[in-house]
């Protein structure tokens, strides 16, 4: 239920915030520490918000994992997680996400342009991708033909 704005200003300081982007809870956490609010304060606001739809980790997730998709689930889920959402909401956000998909895609493209296979592997592995899986789609992408020279 709506209650009018505490004479504190850190609901009309949150819902500012709001209007900019959105944030997960751990991140309207931060901000309002530093903002100095009172730790109980605090998670009044966040249970508040979260009932109103303003805060939703869940779908804040889903829409992340969605979006970065030249990102691997492993820097999806430590940036997630860095965030502050909650492993349940990771693990069902990167449910979703066709990595293999989206590591191919890249590598395909970069092979395109006649990167180096090695090259491609660490492109690979600095986006969240797994080692094996780098592996395996870059030397799809280069072929039989000579990705490893330049």
């Amino acid at each position: 239920m709506w209650k009018p704005p505490d004479d504190d200003g850190l609901e009309r300081y949150l819902l500012n915030l709001l209007s900019r982007r959105e944030l997960t809870s751990g991140q309207a956490r931060e901000k309002l520490a530093a903002r100095g609010a009172d730790p109980d304060r605090t998670e009044e606001l966040i249970e508040s918000f979260t009932e109103a739809g303003y805060l939703d980790d869940r779908t804040y997730a889903l829409l992340f994992a969605e979006s970065r998709t030249e990102w691997g689930r492993r820097r999806i889920s430590d940036e997630l997680r860095r965030r502050g959402v909650d492993r349940e909401f990771i693990r069902e956000a990167l449910e979703e996400t066709d990595e293999e998909g989206r590591a191919a895609a890249l590598a395909e493209e970069w092979a395109g342009r006649g990167t180096e296979e090695k090259k491609i592997v660490g492109r690979l592995l600095r986006r969240g991708f797994p080692f094996t899986l780098s592996r395996k789609v870059a030397e799809r992408a280069c072929g039989p033909e000579d990705c490893n020279v330049k």
